[in-house]
């Protein structure tokens, strides 16, 4: 991506303090699966900022796809070791973000901000589903119906 304008900068802001105090609070509050997801998710996003530098997104951009396709198979393998209901939340949101770089095999004409923003996005739920499943975890309600 090429340098960031001012609204872009206050996004990207927006961003790390959101994830930070999301994943802030599951490392703390949500025991050793809010830890992992927490590392997981800081560990992905660094990673995905530093390797969004290289390439382009105006095709499937390889390092990130590769970020997403490692988080996708960390967030099964944590849903499936968890008695924790949010990582099976994360894990879908997250498909959804990987689904996306293989949407762009199918079409040429998709813009690079409608490509990275899709992508972006479902970190929010993701991390949202963390907090929430910690919070209901530590309140002992069930988070299934």
């Amino acid at each position: 991506m090429p340098a960031a304008s001012l609204p872009d900068a206050l996004i990207i802001s927006l961003y790390w303090v959101f994830a930070a105090l999301c994943c802030g609070f599951a490392a703390v509050a949500g025991g050793k699966t809010g830890r992992t997801g927490a590392t997981m998710i800081m560990t992905a996003s660094v990673a995905s900022a530093v390797a969004g530098e290289f390439g382009t997104w105006a095709h499937i951009h390889v390092p990130v796809m590769a970020i997403d396709l490692f988080l996708l198979v960390g967030f099964y393998w944590l849903a499936m070791r968890s008695e924790n209901f949010w990582p099976i939340w994360a894990t879908g949101f997250h498909l959804i973000t990987v689904v996306s770089h293989f949407a762009m095999l199918f079409s040429d004409d998709v813009r690079q901000m409608l490509y990275y923003g899709f992508g972006a996005f479902w970190s929010l739920p993701v991390m949202l589903a963390m907090v929430i499943g910690t919070t209901l975890d530590r309140s002992g309600t069930p988070a299934q119906s």
